[in-house]
């Protein structure tokens, strides 16, 4: 798209993601199956097994190895068969019944689960075998409760090389002549300390299409050691009824009413009241999507560091599509985010329309430092394309501002001991735009201990 040519129609957006989801949902099947070859590869030789065990229903080789194609083939319920034939012949089989175990728990089936690994577990178990077992047990408990909540919390340090924003340049557009920039906007680096924490409530209605009602407050909350008045808090909370679209189909309905608080230098700076609506659906082929539409209405309070705020007020909507699913290495996955915003604001400069993309391939891995936990690594890169509504007469009347924002990064999420761990993640933020005053860099640092339930 060429700097500062004109805004694309709501229609494009809309049809560009239309198009990208129906690429993903015809395509998805190949995110997580063998190549061409290996299914029918696959399949002959679990005939042939089928054949053998006819004749020798006590081999248990062919049964354990029948069973291992089937369930990379998707058919969880043949594989049980066999593994379940296996405990006939030889009840004392404990490999058999954490296989067992695993299958009925990603079929759903929580209760067999949960009697087939109670039952996996001697008292010669490897310990490892144990943390694994208790680890899914836990998880039966927490899915099977009508209740069910879900934590994570982090404190830590974060530096950033670029903490206010402040221009690559030392020149900058005012009312649309070069100036030389104040020492007061120069770009400064700066260290903040930051809490953040997340909750999650499900309420199941026990009925046979799953349906729940869903709520998650968020809270965060960073403090500068010399940009004070950057200091930012937010809290935020969403609910609303997630609905089962039929049985057995993958297919849920989630509408959400939502509100938000901000403070920017420990002030209220601006507040949110809105709703939206999103389908889920989980294909059946290792991939799940996510379209999503929401809505929310803005107000901004003016104060001594921010005295023009509420120049931004205005409604801001957002329709995104959301992907996520497996690849063909164990451990690793893939998420991605095809957004778009339409963001009104008061003064129509501040307004804009803003096209993202976001990928991330999260990796987890278990490790001799911490048996029988994961870590995650997860590299991610995402595109923001920016275009504002009209030029900024106090910049450049001449100029119609236009950014893209580039950010690459990763986190390292470890898990340490029982529900504690440590996160790190690092980032590079780059911002191109079409007015010098917003061409700027930044790197990112930060981390700290963390804690789930």
């Amino acid at each position: 798209m060429p700097w500062g040519g004109p805004a694309p129609s709501h229609a494009r957006w809309l049809l560009a993601i239309l198009g990208v989801a129906i690429v993903m949902m015809s395509t998805g099947a190949q995110a997580e199956t063998p190549p061409p070859e290996e299914p029918a590869q696959l399949r002959a030789e679990a005939d042939l097994l089928f054949k053998r065990m006819l004749v020798r229903p006590d081999d248990l080789d062919a049964a354990f190895r029948f069973a291992e194609i089937e369930a990379r083939l998707g058919d969880y319920e043949a594989a049980i068969g066999a593994l379940e034939r296996m405990l006939f012949y030889n009840n004392n089989l404990p490999r058999v019944r954490l296989e067992l175990g695993l299958l009925y728990f990603r079929l759903g089936s929580y209760e067999m689960a949960r009697s087939y690994f109670e039952t996996a577990v001697a008292p010669n178990t490897p310990a490892e075998v144990r943390a694994r077992v208790a680890t899914f047990l836990a998880e039966i408990d927490r899915r099977l409760a009508a209740n069910q909540f879900a934590f994570f919390a982090q404190t830590g340090l974060r530096h950033q090389t670029n903490a206010d924003a402040g221009p690559d340049s030392d020149v900058i557009r005012v009312i649309g002549q070069d100036a030389t920039i104040a020492s007061q906007f120069r770009r400064r680096p700066d260290w903040n300390g930051f809490v953040s924490a997340s909750l999650h409530h499900a309420y199941d209605f026990g009925d046979q299409r799953g349906d729940v009602w869903e709520s998650d407050v968020t809270a965060y909350y960073a403090r500068q050691f010399k940009v004070e008045d950057l200091n930012l808090g937010l809290i935020e909370a969403s609910t609303g009824p997630r609905f089962g679209l039929g049985q057995g189909v993958g297919l849920s309905l989630h509408p959400y009413v939502l509100g938000n608080g901000v403070s920017l230098a420990d002030r209220p700076y601006f507040g949110t009241l809105g709703g939206g609506v999103s389908l889920r659906y989980d294909t059946g082929f290792g991939v799940t999507l996510e379209p999503d539409a929401e809505y929310r209405a803005r107000g901004f309070s003016n104060s001594t560091p921010y005295p023009n705020a509420d120049d931004q007020d205005g409604d801001e909507a957002v329709v995104a599509l959301g992907a996520s699913g497996a690849l063909p290495v164990q451990g690793l996955g893939w998420q991605g985010r095809l957004s778009y915003t339409d963001d009104a604001a008061r003064y129509h400069p501040y307004a804009y329309e803003q096209f993202g993309i976001d990928l991330a391939l999260p990796y987890q891995f278990a490790t001799p430092i911490t048996p029988g936990r994961t870590w995650t690594l997860a590299p991610f890169a995402s595109l923001l394309d920016v275009s504002y509504a009209t030029p900024d007469p106090i910049v450049d009347p001449n100029i119609k501002r236009h950014d893209q924002v580039y950010r690459v990064g990763g986190t390292l999420d470890t898990q340490l001991w029982q529900n504690f761990g440590f996160a790190l993640t690092v980032e590079y933020d780059l911002t191109h735009s079409t007015v010098i005053n917003y061409r700027t860099k930044d790197f990112v640092v930060s981390g700290g201990p963390t804690v789930r339930f």
